[in-house]
């Protein structure tokens, strides 16, 4: 196969992608949804690109660094496929002392940066990054912006990004929705009433499955879909109506937004087991008993032995341990979780979840230390606003060094977008064959008004008992890992 020939290039894209990857346009716009090639795309366009044009770089920005990474590969496989592998002088990761920017002028200040590099025979180059826009002003080149209403910095990154035109280079840039307040929804709008100049692209789920997506992929999967049990598929994964419209049919989100999309979710599914229990009010009367000041040591033990038996590998498994504590204390509303991550190099794997529905705060309190006193090497948080401040105040007392209050109310924001790092580096592990738990994040709603982001609880159709409180002590637990003595976490606020 050529990079020139039609009929080599239809073997392997679709008609959306080979419009992108021929089109000459010096301003490209695409709005798109998940999951329909665009990157992939991108990847053999400037593969071919950088080739017919020497000594032109071409600067790629994505949302994190492992998203530049597998980009970089991609391009690799190109040039392998396309039997232009010979061309390639050298491929990798390389580490870039770059200066930092501020208002647009360099501040002398040096920074590490890493970067995915290809560097061509006739001097071009592909170099990709996370969304990081002291990098593109440090390069000159042709920009691409990858999933860009996903970018934390967006503004800046833009303008970073724009003034590289200045000098007749190309700018392209593509995305799914991420709400109604982002900066590329407003360029979309232009884009699509024909103002700016761009080359504007519209690619929804089923423009994409009317260009032949399903054929294309059971050809290279091996799966049998139809063009209607694909969508239906689509429409399962996204679980959520508003999040179908956003995802697959290019429609931003209403006034809130989920607080991460349900494919950045999905990147951190995996198989594998873990150890669960739920008490409702009358099955935490039935098992612990009535509280009676006279007996109270003889109902701790009775506590402790039903935590023992329902989370029995718990216990035994060595490493360390974070845990979450979200309080809640009533017999018909929210929950009570106790989130119990281990931590597994730079991820936090759940390993126990513990949720009941009480008003007994003797109960809770005394299952909460169960799980203090038996995991080694442990780091924990609880939520001390309103009805958990006497609860973690003892615990604080009774574990010091171990357990930590924390002002949910007033901290909420920084948990919140904690979180959101976490899920989008895929630094959290969650069992895929307990859907309620990954619905529950996805249930946490972020709305920007005035210029703040806030987060909001919002409906857990898997879990209605849950209004986000299971999410919420999984950001505790992550907290626990900021807090704890040389965890190497870089969970940006």
């Amino acid at each position: 196969m050529t990079l020139e020939a039609g009929r080599s290039l239809r073997r392997v894209f679709l008609p959306y992608q080979i419009n992108w990857i021929l089109n000459p346009a010096r301003l490209m716009l695409a709005e798109k949804s998940v999951r329909i090639g665009w990157t992939f795309a991108d990847a053999f366009r400037n593969v071919r690109k950088r080739l017919l044009h020497p000594r032109r770089d071409y600067l790629f920005a994505t949302k994190d660094y492992p998203t530049a990474l597998e980009y970089v590969r991609t391009c690799f496989r190109f040039c392998e496929l396309f039997n232009v592998a010979r061309d390639i002088i050298c491929h990798g990761e390389e580490y870039r002392r770059l200066p930092q920017f501020s208002g647009g002028r360099a501040t002398g200040i040096m920074q590490e940066v890493k970067v995915g590099v290809i560097t061509f025979s006739n001097r071009s180059r592909i170099l990709a990054f996370s969304s990081n826009p002291n990098a593109l002003r440090a390069y000159g080149g042709d920009v691409g912006l990858d999933e860009f209403a996903f970018h934390p910095a967006a503004r800046e990154l833009w303008a970073a990004a724009s003034g590289r035109t200045t000098w007749g280079f190309d700018l392209a840039v593509w995305s799914s929705h991420n709400g109604p307040d982002t900066l590329f929804l407003q360029l979309a709008r232009d884009a699509a009433c024909g103002k700016g100049g761009w080359s504007y692209y519209r690619v929804a789920m089923p423009d994409a499955i009317e260009m032949g997506l399903v054929e294309k992929i059971n050809q290279s999967s091996g799966a049998r879909f139809t063009p209607e049990e694909f969508l239906e598929d689509c429409k399962n994964r996204a679980r959520y109506p508003e999040v179908f419209e956003q995802e697959y049919l290019c429609h931003p989100g209403g006034a809130a937004s989920s607080l991460v999309t349900w494919d950045t979710v999905e990147h951190c599914l995996d198989d594998f087991q873990i150890e669960r229990l739920h008490l409702e009010e009358s099955q935490v009367l039935e098992q612990a008993g009535v509280f009676d000041a006279r007996t109270l040591a003889e109902r701790e033990r009775r506590i402790q032995q039903l935590l023992h038996n329902a989370f029995d590998r718990l216990w035994a498994k060595t490493g360390g341990y974070r845990l979450g504590f979200d309080v809640a204390a009533s017999g018909h509303g929210d929950l009570s979780a106790v989130y119990v991550d281990r931590v597994e190099g730079d991820r936090l794997c759940l390993a126990a979840l513990f949720t009941c529905r009480t008003q007994d705060w003797h109960f809770l309190k005394t299952a909460v230390a169960v799980f203090l006193r038996g995991l080694p090497e442990l780091v924990a948080c609880g939520d001390e606003t309103g009805l958990g401040r006497q609860i973690c105040w003892e615990l604080a007392q009774e574990f010091p060094g171990v357990f930590v209050p924390v002002n949910f109310s007033r901290e909420k924001n920084r948990l919140g977008f904690s979180l959101m790092n976490q899920l989008a580096l895929a630094r959290r592990r969650l069992p895929r064959n307990h859907p309620d738990i990954a619905a529950d994040f996805m249930a946490i709603q972020k709305r920007h008004l005035n210029g703040r982001w806030t987060f909001h609880e919002g409906r857990n159709p898997l879990n209605p008992a849950s209004h986000c409180d299971i999410a919420w002590a999984a950001a505790l637990a992550g907290r626990a890992h900021e807090e704890a003595p040389a965890s190497g976490a870089v969970f940006l606020d």
